[in-house]
């Protein structure tokens, strides 16, 4: 295939997204206020594949990903095209659980009055707690007193995190706020500094979590047109 035959679909695909830009700059309207939510949504965890490895060689077992239900908040301003405010998380799953919050900003087009769609990103700060598996039934007393002692039901860790996601929401004429998100997350940096039963655990595998989420969103709010 020939250089310019490949240019051609992609020249296509940049003219649609152009043209779909600038649908949306045309139908949409500046627009200020402010709103809060409440979440609930799924989430899936992944990128943890070091400490599965040193689990897995002291004979016990971890998931390569981990599936949950997470819950929180979030709220802030529109200001004219842009979005300022936060949000916090804690999500729970049978191999990972863990809690995030993050100060935020976006880019947002308000289409057909009551509806916003709108990209975020975000930096924040969070943490992990991986909860391991094969553990023995039973031992004897003294093994959990002594050097070796029991392996630990779980190690945690935290970081500095980074997200980024799109969100649809839409204003009833009452007040309420409804909307969808989904989004991504992951650690900035790996991590290296674990803990477990209380004792900090030096020279630990190196991580960099990340997740994948889906979220509805149920909360109040309102936006006004500026005033000409």
């Amino acid at each position: 295939m020939t250089d310019k035959a490949y240019l051609c679909p992609m020249r296509a695909l940049v003219g649609l997204a152009g043209s779909f830009s600038a649908l949306l700059l045309a139908q949409s309207r500046a627009a200020w206020g402010g709103g809060g939510w409440g979440f609930v949504g799924y989430t899936q965890i992944g990128g943890y594949g070091q400490l599965r490895q040193a689990v897995q060689a002291a004979g016990l077992a971890l998931p390569s990903a981990s599936s949950g239900v997470e819950v929180g908040g979030g709220g802030g301003g529109y200001l004219g095209r842009v979005f300022v405010g936060g949000t916090g998380s804690y999500y729970a799953g049978k191999a990972v659980s863990g809690g995030a919050g993050f100060g935020v900003v976006g880019y947002f087009w308000r289409l057909k009055e009551r509806w916003i769609l709108m990209p975020l990103v975000g930096v924040g700060g969070g943490g992990y707690t991986f909860f391991v598996q094969g553990r023995p039934a039973e031992a004897p007393f003294d093994q959990a007193t002594t050097g070796g002692g029991l392996p630990p039901r779980s190690f945690s860790t935290g970081g500095v995190l980074g997200s980024g996601s799109v969100i649809l929401q839409y204003f009833t004429s009452k007040g309420f706020l409804l909307g969808l998100q989904a989004g991504y997350e992951q650690a900035l940096s790996s991590l290296r500094d674990w803990s477990a039963a209380g004792i900090s655990l030096q020279n630990g595998p190196s991580v960099q979590p990340q997740r994948f989420y889906v979220r509805l969103l149920l909360g109040g709010g309102s936006l006004s047109a500026p005033q000409n």
